[in-house]
């Protein structure tokens, strides 16, 4: 159950980018030191890794690396890189995989919620911190 605390926290960091000191850069790690994925997350508490559920009926584009510093991106945008597609049903992220924003196709609107914050967006490209899952609800083209 959330409070208003963390939804307050989920909506203030709902399109954040990470800045340079946010990007982790690690070494190889000894055999039980977890694991830091790029992005600044961890496949452990207290960072974990931003995700995607898809819940709705067509499948999401999302990306694991996103190069800009504006926190939205129009369609075609440069911004996405490593793009992956998430079936209808699927997720993506979390553990040691770090998604960082998802799409909204042209002529579609989706309905989705931030860690319990419903929200709806048309079409772009929407960055999210690694703290956030976003869940895909509805899609209306």
């Amino acid at each position: 159950m959330l409070n208003r605390s963390t939804v307050a926290l989920a909506m203030s960091t709902l399109f954040l980018t990470v800045g340079a000191a946010g990007v982790a850069t690690a070494a190889p790690a000894a055999p039980d030191t977890p694991q830091v994925a790029l992005g600044g997350c961890s496949s452990f508490p207290p960072t974990p890794c931003g995700e995607v559920q898809n819940n709705s009926n067509r499948t999401v584009r999302v990306s694991l690396n996103w190069t800009c510093t504006a926190d939205t991106g129009s369609i075609g945008s440069t911004c996405p890189k490593d793009i992956k597609s998430v079936a209808a049903g699927h997720h993506i992220g979390g553990g040691s995989v770090d998604v960082d924003a998802f799409e909204v196709p042209t002529g579609c609107t989706f309905a989705f919620d931030i860690d319990g914050l419903n929200l709806t967006r048309g079409a772009g490209w929407y960055k999210f911190s690694s703290l956030n899952t976003v869940t895909i609800h509805r899609a209306t083209c």
